[in-house]
């Protein structure tokens, strides 16, 4: 059984060391004339003629004809004059209102240990501290946050604000 089996391997280990065979054909071996699919392209110049503004890795400088800019800045004018009186509202969510900035900095670090994905902002509005938490666009992702905070902080609240959309 012994020498079955290494009379099995010796000859795998023969049939791996065995050189192997390869193509020695080259690339330039192929030609192929795709000319008659090509099609034909008028050259008014002439072949011999160049331009003296071409550059050999850009052709010659085509002035735009079809230009619409003048036409988009007033159109985008007008709309930016219609847009004035428009406005958006956000939605904020205030953790806490008070005098004592100590405080506010204390409940923004908590909040920011609470969320950390959150960047809650300590801001003043005279005369209190305000700490805010995110700028929702949509209210059920207000109340989502919300809802987080409201069990460490049992007064939190919602706030509606007014954008310009300016």
């Amino acid at each position: 059984m012994d020498k079955v089996l290494i009379f099995i391997f010796l000859i795998l280990y023969a049939i791996g060391c065995t050189p192997k065979l390869s193509t020695t054909g080259t690339s330039e071996d192929y030609t192929e004339d795709v000319s008659a699919y090509r099609p034909a392209v008028d050259d008014p110049a002439g072949e011999d003629e160049v331009a003296s503004n071409v550059s050999p890795e850009r052709g010659p400088y085509v002035p735009p004809t079809q230009d619409i800019n003048t036409e988009m800045s007033v159109l985008m004018d007008s709309i930016i004059a219609h847009n004035r009186d428009k406005f958006y509202y956000t939605y904020t969510i205030q953790v806490y209102i008070g005098r004592s900035r100590e405080e506010a900095n204390r409940i923004r670090e908590k909040v920011y240990r609470i969320l950390p994905e959150e960047e809650p902002e300590l801001g003043w509005r005279q005369p209190s501290w305000l700490v805010t938490v995110g700028k929702y666009y949509d209210r059920v992702d207000a109340y989502k946050t919300l809802n987080k905070l409201r069990k460490t902080f049992p007064g939190a609240g919602m706030v509606r604000e007014r954008n310009s959309m300016e």
